[in-house]
This record gives structure tokens, sequence and C-alpha cells, in this order.
């Protein structure tokens, strides 16, 4: 049966995410110094304040970076624009991963899903297959997809970001910086259903006809253990290291973060967020 154990997969995201605590909270960063400067890895950092629409954190914010699957918020973004999330897909063979590839998602050939649940397999469990299948649907063919992703990103002011796939996976040029990544991420925040459907913590995938394909859970491990979190999207490959894009409020208080070239996003997160919300980070300027 194609349905993973629903017991198996909250028993794994238990220990995922006590694994994931302990490094956040209990472990100390490796040469971390008494500074926040000094305890953040990322090559480029983007902490903005949503409210003041100012940075309270910023690092090479101009750098260009692999960005690996926060790509896939302007694939969603695009998706969204040109289908409002309606229609139906049928996953062909060129969608799905090549030999060797261990997808996230469990598609077959011929399973057909609705436009909105292929979406949330690709902000929830960040699936390269519904990338993929979903950019043929809607533009005719992935390259003519891509195309559009990159005169979109353009119309938005996104002068250091190039697209060549709309899953994020590694491949020369495949560029964004943290300042355009933040733009494309408001965008994607400023539609509610795609804002939703980056905090859901889980879904269960069926297919249009009601088969059970899998249970998917959030690849965010700070969404739910974290106070505050929000909608996010995770990124990593070997090339690019760890991305991310997340926003969480507090009260009033909203804080965007962009993170690329990080060894370990969830460190970084967690101390540039515990900044932002307490001030507790080093004594960082916040108007750096």
């Amino acid at each position: 049966m194609r349905l993973r154990n629903r017991r198996g997969w909250a028993s794994g995201r238990i220990c995922a995410l006590a694994g994931c605590l302990f490094l956040c909270y209990g472990a100390p960063l490796k040469g971390a110094g008494n500074s926040l400067d000094s305890r953040v890895q990322a090559g480029s950092v983007l902490l903005w304040d949503e409210g003041s629409r100012k940075p309270i954190f910023q690092r090479d914010v101009h750098d260009r970076h692999p960005p690996a699957s926060t790509t896939k918020l302007m694939t969603a973004l695009l998706v969204y624009e040109k289908t409002r999330l309606a229609g139906e897909i049928t996953i062909q063979p060129d969608d799905l991963s090549l030999p060797g590839e261990v997808p996230t998602v469990r598609l077959l050939p011929g399973d057909r899903f609705t436009t909105a649940d292929l979406v949330r397999a690709l902000l929830i469990n960040s699936s390269n297959e519904a990338a993929l299948a979903l950019a043929r649907t809607v533009s005719g063919t992935v390259d003519a997809f891509v195309l559009e992703m990159n005169a979109r990103a353009k119309e938005m002011g996104c002068e250091r970001t190039h697209f060549v796939n709309p899953n994020g996976m590694s491949e020369p040029g495949h560029l964004t910086c943290a300042s355009d990544l933040l733009r494309i991420f408001e965008a994607v925040l400023a539609i509610e259903e795609l804002r939703a459907i980056c905090s859901t913590e889980s879904f269960s995938l069926l297919t249009v006809d009601g088969k059970p394909v899998q249970y998917l859970m959030n690849t965010n491990r700070l969404l739910g253990p974290y106070p505050g979190m929000g909608p996010a999207k995770t990124g990593y490959t070997r090339e690019a290291r760890h991305t991310y894009a997340a926003l969480c409020q507090r009260g009033e208080r909203k804080v965007a973060l962009i993170l690329l070239d990080s060894p370990n996003k969830w460190n970084d997160a967690v101390a540039l967020l515990d900044y932002a919300f307490t001030g507790k980070g080093g004594g960082i300027d916040p108007g750096l």
C-alpha cells in the first residue's frame, strides 16, 4: 500500500524534532562566539522586520547563491497566477525522478491530482516531481515555464535571480540572492491560499479518484516547536547547502528570514529569530 503508516510518520517526526531542538537549543554552535554575527554561519542572510520594512540583520544580501528548493516558491506563485489552483494534472513519465534518485513524494505515471493538491506536495513536502508536472501542464513544456519564471522575476525587480528549472535542482546558472528571494517569498505570502499551504504541518495526498498516495509532513522542522513559526519553504542540495525562507510572528510583530548557503539552517534560524524577538544574540545593532 502506498500510503505510509501515520504512526510511523508521527514517531519519525517526533525524533526529527527532538534532534532539531537539541541542535537548536541544547548544543553549542561550533565556533560560536558571543556575537550574533559569529554565531550565524550562512553565507547570505536577511532578517527583515515586516512592520518597519527594515532589516534587523543582514549579510551579503546581493551575493548570488543556488536557491535549492526555495525555487519552488516562484513555481507556486506562477502556477497560482496562471491557474488560481483550478484544474487537474495527470502525471507523465517525464515528470518523475531519474533512476537512482529517491522522490520525496511517490507519484506514478497516470496518477491524476488536483492542481491544488500538487501545489501542496510541492510546498509541504518539496516534491521535485510535482514541480515538473505543474510546470509542464500550465505552460505546455517545462522550458516554457522556466522562461515565464524568469520573466516574472524580472517584473518583480529580482535582477540577480535566474532560474534554470522549476524545482531547484543544482544546475549552472540557477541562482538568486537573499534580497530577491525575500521579494518572491513576500509575493507568495500575499496569496492566502499559498500562505496557508506553506503553514500546513501535514496533509494526506489523494488522487482525484480517492486513491491514497502519501501522508505528507512539512519539511520545516521549526513549524510547531518554534514559537510563532508560520509559513516557510526549506531547501537543500550539496551545492547550495541549506536554504530557507520563513515568516515568524509573535503578537503584532512579524519577521521574515532568508538564508542562503547555510551549513545548518536550523541553528542559524533559531539564533536569528531569537535575536529578533528577544534581543539576545550578542549585541548586534538592530539597524545593521
